[in-house]
């Protein structure tokens, strides 16, 4: 059964087990928990207009892996003692988390920053394939973002191959994101 497991800050409380992790990382609001709502098929992650309310590191158990959503990078509105907190526990996470099979860094396909293309560099150096799924293409007509793939794959450091456009809101490609998820299982394994 699909279902939220727990919300932690600290490595000591995250799940100390074998399960096989993809964790979403993006800016706030570019609709990480909403992507995990809808792959879940229910209200699992709670969603917010203000940017910054994911504060911990969310565990969510999907039977045969876990999807772990990181707090939001870029703007929130936090003080810089909580923004040291969260940064040091988001690297934590993405650089020493054993259980961590892959990394899905969700973007506005809309606007892009300076933010993004950082994560995205640091992400390459990190793992050789990380994946950039392009939510809110909803916005304008799909071919205008395929037409941009090349330009934005250029500005993310990052192949074509690895980018996915996709919109929560209308369910445009939630399919090839449940694939891309097996596929990167399958690889891991």
């Amino acid at each position: 059964m699909i279902k939220f497991i727990k919300s932690a800050s600290i490595i000591n409380d995250w799940p100390k087990d074998q399960e096989s992790e993809i964790c979403l990382v993006g800016r706030s609001n570019v609709g990480k928990s909403s992507l995990i709502n809808v792959l879940a098929k229910s209200i699992i992650a709670k969603t917010s207009k203000t940017p910054g309310r994911t504060q911990c590191v969310n565990f969510y158990d999907f039977d045969t892996h876990r999807l772990v959503d990181l707090p939001g990078y870029g703007y929130a509105n936090v003080d810089k003692n909580t923004k040291n907190t969260i940064n040091k526990m988001v690297n934590e996470y993405l650089v020493n988390r054993v259980n961590l099979y892959g990394v899905l860094q969700i973007c506005d396909a809309n606007v892009i920053t300076k933010d993004d293309v950082e994560m995205s560099k640091f992400l390459q150096k990190k793992f050789k394939k990380h994946y950039i799924i392009l939510n809110k293409v909803d916005k304008q007509n799909i071919s205008v973002y395929k037409n941009k793939l090349n330009q934005i794959a250029k500005y993310l450091h990052q192949s074509t191959e690895h980018i996915f456009l996709t919109s929560v809101k209308k369910f445009i490609n939630i399919n090839q994101i449940q694939s891309l998820i097996y596929h990167i299982l399958k690889i891991n394994k």
